[in-house]
């Protein structure tokens, strides 16, 4: 009896350094990705958006309602460019010769200071959005996805209120208490690779697993541009995407 407890425990003791080794170390964590690609394997893409034409900055929006708190204008950021780069464009890469594998996130959505905050996000296929009014007047969040109305949700200051993203789109929002001027975009996507531009157009995209893929890219005012690449082991792959003024498209 006392030699089958000993062996028992020798085996519980081995179970369990094995079982431990399975898992990744600190060190190593950074190397996977939500699909489970491992960085050795990996490349990256980098790049730059750019706007070619005469670009005039867009006016000012007017306010007409809560001018008290909001002020006569509030910033347009339907189209923001600096030094030719274009801010807030979405870049999604779409694998071509595999299935990956997402995980769901949490965003939010502010209305601060009469306007939504952020104005343009990305997020993938079952998120979750929370909702909140950091202005002491009543807003609403008025979701579409195309024509169809996802959700309508008035918030008071005190209200916060968290939705599912549960479909792919670009879901175009706008506050229905007569603040006309208010607006914003998640863009909501199946795939796990995906950014957006910073204020000079710049983007990066790392720990992309070797292969094909479909660009996609997306601007609110610019429309949509979709381009094939290749992702190498090891290697930087440099993208660049030109937009025109008069060249949008749908």
């Amino acid at each position: 009896m006392r030699t089958i407890n000993r062996l028992s425990t020798v085996l519980t003791v081995v179970t369990w350094i094995l079982g431990w080794a399975a898992y990744p170390s600190a060190g190593t964590a950074a190397e996977y990705r939500s699909d489970g690609s491992k960085g050795k394997d990996t490349g990256k893409i980098v790049g730059t958006v750019w706007l070619v034409g005469a670009y005039e900055k867009p006016a000012r929006l007017k306010v007409f309602k809560n001018r008290d708190f909001c002020g006569p204008w509030v910033a347009n950021e339907s189209l923001l460019v600096s030094d030719g780069g274009i801010q807030n464009t979405v870049i999604i890469l779409h694998p071509t010769d595999r299935q990956a594998r997402t995980l769901p996130a949490n965003i939010s959505l502010d209305n601060r200071n009469c306007a939504f905050a952020p104005h343009v996000q990305v997020a993938t296929v079952g998120s979750e959005l929370r909702l909140k009014n950091s202005d002491p007047i009543l807003h609403t969040v008025h979701a579409r996805l195309g024509k169809e109305t996802l959700f309508n949700v008035g918030l008071p200051k005190w209200r916060q209120v968290t939705k599912t993203l549960t479909r792919s789109g670009i879901i175009r929002i706008n506050c229905d208490v007569l603040h006309t001027w208010m607006s914003a975009a998640i863009v909501v996507t199946q795939s796990p690779y995906f950014t957006l531009t910073d204020q000079h157009g710049r983007f990066v995209i790392e720990q992309l697993p070797a292969g094909e893929y479909e660009m996609q890219t997306w601007h609110e005012k610019l429309g949509t541009k979709n381009r094939w690449i290749r992702v190498s082991e090891g290697a930087q792959t440099s993208v660049d995407v030109v937009y025109g003024l008069n060249q949008k498209t749908p």
